[in-house]
């Protein structure tokens, strides 16, 4: 098993909003099973996303932070992988997947991304209880233990 360390509020989305495309700047190889890790950072993009909006409140344009709106618990963990998903697919992008799929978005700093892949997930299998554990850049292996305890969520 696999792990992508993904921001929040982006990982709330895929495990609980709908979100089922992740946009990453790589192509990769890997399929299947795919523990999400919600990490340190929030993501400025994701709490003014009117798709994270909607799948949190039914409604959009409300400025989650700015109007007083309670964030959603599960958006305050961070650094614990949420639960898995299977990654079925990763394409370039193709002016497809939309709305998750983006083909084009500007980095926290200003740095702009023009060469995205599609990362394609299904069947979002959230825990119980996150499991606190130390993300990593790009995909990377969980230690043992954690994907003994992932165990549950793998069916």
């Amino acid at each position: 098993m696999k792990a992508l360390t993904v921001q929040q509020p982006w990982a709330w989305a895929i495990m609980h909003g709908g979100k089922v495309i992740e946009n990453r700047t790589q192509l990769w190889k890997y399929r299947g099973p795919l523990a999400v890790h919600a990490g340190m950072r929030y993501s400025d993009r994701g709490m003014d996303s009117p798709l994270v909006q909607k799948a949190a409140t039914g409604r959009t344009g409300l400025g989650c932070w700015d109007s007083g709106i309670v964030t959603p618990p599960a958006w305050t963990n961070c650094g614990a992988i949420l639960g898995a998903v299977d990654l079925v697919d990763v394409h370039p992008d193709a002016g497809c997947c939309r709305p998750w799929g983006e083909s084009a978005y500007v980095e926290q700093g200003g740095r702009e991304r023009r060469q995205i892949a599609h990362l394609v997930l299904e069947n979002p299998r959230p825990l119980a209880e996150p499991i606190s554990c130390v993300g990593a850049l790009g995909l990377w292996t969980p230690p043992a233990d954690i994907i003994a305890q992932l165990a549950e969520v793998q069916r």
